[in-house]
C-alpha cells in the first residue's frame, strides 16, 4: 500500500469516526420553557392592584371594565389589557417556593389578584435584568415590563372619554342654549341667545363629545390652581340619566369635572372651547 493510499484510508477512517459519534452522542435537552399562568385573559372578571400607596379594584361587566376603589369610575381598557399581558408570560426558570426572603418575595412591593389567581414581585436578578416573581406554587424570572404595566395611579386606569359607549346623549343644555334630538335630527332651541347652529355644525359637535379623548385625567385633589368657572354643562341621555360637567378654565386648558364622580378631564384650550361652544366650530 503506496504511502498516499494508507494517508486517504486514515482520513476515511477518521471522518467515518467523526460522523458516526455526532450520530449517535445523546442529544442535549432542549431549554424548557415554563408558562406562569394558565388564565387566559379574555376570561378575567376581576383585577386587584396592592402596593405601599394604593389598592385599586376593577371589575369588568357587561363587556365593560370599571374601578371600584378607590373611587367609581369607568376604566381605560387599553390599559388593562396591558396590564393582563402578564398572563401570557413565560419564563425559562423555575424555582421552588424556599427562602423567599432571597427575592423580596416574602413582602412583595407589589401584589396582583387576577381574579383567584396571586403574583408578588419582587427584586431584579443582577445577571439577567428579569424580576423575580412568584404565582401558583413558584417563583420565576420574568420581564420587569409586566410589573411597570402596574405602575399606575389611579388617574391612569381612568377611562380618558367624556362618554361611555352606552351614554347616547339627547340633549345639551348650557346657560346660553339647550341642544336637543327631536325628529331623528338636532336641533337649536333657542335660549337666552340668538345663536344657531346648522345641523351640520351640530353633528360634528356631538361626535366630538362622543370621541374626544382628554390630554389628562385627574381626581378632585389634584386639580391644577388658577382655573375660573364657566357654567354647567348638563346632558340628558337615552336611558334617562342625566350627566353634569362643571366647566373650568384656565390660559392654556379647559377642565370639564363630571359630576358626581369629580373627575376632571384636561383638554387643550381649542378643543375644549368646541366642546363648551358649538359655534368656535364655524371658526376652524
Amino acid at each position: 500500500m503506496t504511502h498516499h493510499s494508507r494517508l486517504n484510508l486514515i482520513m476515511f477512517a477518521t471522518i467515518a469516526g467523526l460522523m458516526a459519534f455526532l450520530y449517535f452522542r445523546p442529544q442535549s435537552d432542549a431549554i424548557q420553557e415554563y408558562p406562569i399562568s394558565t388564565t387566559t385573559i379574555e376570561s378575567v372578571q376581576s383585577v386587584r392592584i396592592l402596593n405601599k400607596q394604593q389598592e385599586i379594584v376593577l371589575v369588568q361587566s357587561n363587556d365593560q371594565w370599571r374601578m371600584i376603589e378607590p373611587i367609581q369610575a369607568r376604566a381605560d381598557e387599553k390599559k388593562i389589557g396591558e396590564i393582563l399581558e402578564i398572563l401570557k408570560a413565560s419564563s425559562y426558570q423555575r424555582f421552588a417556593l424556599e427562602n423567599l426572603d432571597r427575592f423580596n418575595l416574602d413582602r412583595p412591593y407589589l401584589q396582583f389578584h387576577v381574579d383567584n389567581e396571586y403574583f408578588g414581585f419582587g427584586v431584579f436578578s443582577p445577571t439577567t435584568n428579569q424580576q423575580y416573581v412568584v404565582t401558583n406554587d413558584f417563583v420565576y424570572l420574568i420581564s420587569p415590563r409586566y410589573a411597570l404595566a402596574m405602575s399606575l395611579t389611579v388617574s391612569d386606569l381612568i377611562n380618558s372619554e367624556l362618554l361611555a359607549p352606552d351614554e347616547i346623549p339627547v340633549r345639551f343644555e348650557m346657560d346660553r342654549w339647550v341642544v336637543e334630538f327631536q325628529n331623528d335630527s338636532w336641533r337649536t332651541i333657542q335660549h337666552y341667545s340668538s345663536d344657531g347652529f346648522d345641523d351640520e355644525v351640530l353633528t360634528w359637535w356631538i361626535q366630538l363629545w362622543q370621541t374626544a379623548r382628554a390630554g389628562a385625567v385627574k381626581l378632585e385633589g389634584e386639580l391644577d390652581s388658577g382655573f375660573v368657572e364657566r357654567g354647567v354643562i348638563q346632558i340628558s341621555m337615552r336611558n334617562g340619566n342625566i350627566v353634569k360637567f362643571n366647566m373650568l378654565q384656565n390660559e392654556y386648558s379647559i377642565v370639564l369635572r363630571r359630576m358626581p364622580e369629580k373627575i376632571g378631564y384636561y383638554f387643550p384650550i381649542e378643543v375644549g372651547q368646541q366642546l363648551i361652544d358649538p359655534s368656535t366650530m364655524l371658526l376652524n
